[in-house]
């Protein structure tokens, strides 16, 4: 987090790349992401607790975990931040250095794709997939302008 940001450096380009359909990313610092610490903060505390709780109870609920299995899976998400910095790209809640990248492509969004309809700036622009060695992370791109920056960044990094 502390390192140089490579990518957005403009309010326009921050304005033009989206995690969500409805809402332009938030800068990569602590101040910005008050949302996504603090869902984090209390969903893993409730678990915790639940562990303890089914430690030392003479019941043990383990269906209660089964609750909270869409919730772990989606913190990632709730961290509005997308940003590529000097080691690597910064998605959401997940840092992946370069050398765990493997590939990108742009997919336009046209009528069949699942995030049209949201916004009148999503529906004409592009969403970024980059593939790694285990999982995928996607952004949306409003902007051609930014498409070709990313195209520069990502291209001088992973040759």
């Amino acid at each position: 987090m502390k390192q140089p940001m490579l990518f957005p450096e403009t309010k326009e380009e921050m304005l033009a790349i989206r995690k969500q359909p409805q809402k332009a990313v938030n800068l990569p610092t602590a101040l910005h992401q008050k949302t996504g610490i603090l869902l984090n903060a209390v969903t893993l505390l409730f678990v915790s607790s639940l562990v303890v709780f089914n430690l030392f109870s003479s019941n043990v609920h383990w269906t209660a975990y089964i609750i909270f299995i869409p919730a772990l899976l989606t913190l990632g998400q709730a961290w509005n931040m997308f940003a590529i910095v000097k080691d690597g790209v910064l998605s959401g809640g997940r840092f992946v250095p370069w050398k765990h990248i493997r590939s990108y492509k742009f997919e336009p969004i046209d009528t069949n794709h699942r995030f049209y309809g949201y916004a009148p700036e999503v529906n004409s622009g592009y969403e970024l997939k980059i593939e790694t060695n285990r999982r995928s992370m996607s952004c949306l791109v409003t902007s051609e302008t930014v498409k070709e920056k990313l195209v520069e960044v990502l291209n001088a990094h992973l040759r």
